[in-house]
């Protein structure tokens, strides 16, 4: 039997009442495995059976799988990610925004689930944000963020202070917290809960909205969710958010038979995800809106420019459409985002000086294109490039990074390489023979380890 700390369970009776005991006896049951397939591009290799209610491209798997054996998972075709999480695909449909293009931040962004959720909601003028100030988990979401190939996303590594001016029109800050929600899936988050845990998390999430909330413009939206249950977490600082930056909580409907939890104090409105009355961990969520009449003002005193150019001759023959494509200027990666999207790319690199593109075009060295592999995991290579498949094996190979198995061709150059119709990276054919391109940081490794 899990053993939780008397202090929280404790708190968790007098939180719950009739339900605590439930909600105690569901920590001890096995955490469920879910998946939620790109809205892209999904595919797996293990039998989908029952949807996440919540997320049209969530399921649930019977059993947890050798991920790293799926060729699908290394190619970004999904993404490993807790159910209750997922609430946030419905939270933004209940949004219902208008076609008008935005600027999406992702404050806290790694390991980048919630962002790829934000991602299936972009329209084709928007941009999106991923920030994440810790360096290391900044490189971990830029590994799951380029598998799954987004455009328009840019990366930056901004602390919340930075944003001084309004420039986002939704917010999501997933804040770090004491983690209660992860109890019966990680024994870390046991033993390091403490009631001061509780009190320091509640007092940094107050400062990071505190800062952040100042990158939304007026009637924007701000999403803040954590895995915690603590009221100190959650609606409590919902309150305080809202009393201190003129933010107005709205109001969202689920489904009876989803089991979602309506936390109210006084006008304060949030959403809590309890183990015992959903198939997912402990989450809360809530959307406040900036009802503030305060209009933005970088524009009297930032001027607009363009930091984007029409794609050149001499790419045109690598990118697909690269009419409806613009490279940022003077970028050795040649960094790319679509024409749709460029005035709000420009935007935000107003804002954010610092902040890169998520999508690479590749690099010339020499008279030689070597093509990225965020190229091949969006697919917005040229048709001309031809696609060679590969059985499993093969491909295991293939993101072992070796190149024995790798069929013959006829013609040398460039070839992207797939399982099952899902993109994996390149390998070039020379004289010599095949070159293997998949990246050396992310190749499998303990294939044969069980």
């Amino acid at each position: 039997m899990i053993q939780l700390p008397p202090e929280f369970v404790q708190r968790m009776k007098g939180q719950l009442g009739n339900e605590a005991e439930e909600f105690l006896n569901a920590l001890d049951r096995p955490s469920p495995t879910s998946i939620r397939l790109h809205h892209l591009k999904g595919r797996s290799s293990f039998e989908l059976h029952e949807k996440v209610k919540w997320c049209d491209t969530g399921y649930y798997l019977e059993t947890r799988p050798l991920f790293y054996l799926d060729p699908h998972w290394h190619a970004g075709a999904y993404y490993v990610q807790e159910a209750s999480s997922m609430i946030l695909d419905d939270v933004i449909r209940q949004l219902n925004l208008d076609d008008q293009p935005r600027i999406w931040l992702d404050v806290c962004a790694s390991p980048g689930g919630k962002t790829g959720i934000l991602a299936k909601h972009l329209g084709p003028g928007d941009v999106l944000v991923a920030n994440e100030v810790v360096g290391q988990r900044r490189t971990i979401l830029r590994e799951n963020l380029t598998r799954a190939g987004f455009l328009n996303t840019f990366i930056s590594g901004e602390p919340a202070a930075s944003f001084t001016e309004p420039f986002a029109d939704i917010l999501l800050i997933d804040a770090p917290c004491a983690g209660e929600g992860m109890m019966r899936k990680e024994a870390e988050a046991i033993r390091q809960w403490a009631p001061s845990l509780v009190q320091s998390c509640s007092l940094m999430q107050k400062q990071i909205v505190s800062d952040a909330v100042k990158a939304l413009k007026p009637d924007g939206f701000l999403i803040y969710s954590t895995c915690s249950y603590s009221m100190e977490e959650n609606i409590q600082n919902v309150a305080y958010f809202s009393e201190k930056h003129q933010l107005t909580c709205v109001h969202l409907s689920f489904p009876d038979d989803w089991g979602i939890s309506t936390l109210q104090q006084g006008d304060y409105v949030g959403y809590q995800l309890y183990p015992h009355k959903v198939k997912g961990e402990g989450l809360f969520i809530a959307v406040l809106q900036n009802t503030s009449a305060e209009e933005s003002k970088y524009r009297k005193f930032k001027k607009p420019f363009n930091l984007f150019e029409p794609v050149p001759g001499w790419m045109a023959s690598n990118l697909d459409k690269p009419e409806t494509k613009r490279l940022r200027k003077n970028n050795p990666q040649n960094q790319f985002v679509t024409a749709g999207a460029e005035a709000k790319a420009n935007e935000v690199l107003m804002h954010i000086p610092r902040a890169e593109c998520l999508a690479e075009a590749g690099e010339l060295k020499g008279r030689d294109f070597v093509p990225s592999h965020f190229l091949a995991m969006a697919g917005a290579q040229h048709v001309d490039y031809a696609i060679l498949p590969l059985d499993r094996s093969a491909a295991l190979d293939y993101l072992e990074r070796t190149s024995t198995t790798l069929p013959p061709v006829e013609t040398p150059g460039w070839y992207v390489i797939s399982f099952e119709e899902t993109l994996l990276g390149w390998a070039k054919y020379t004289p010599q023979g095949w070159k293997n391109h998949y990246p050396m940081n992310w190749r499998l490794r303990d294939r044969n380890k069980k």
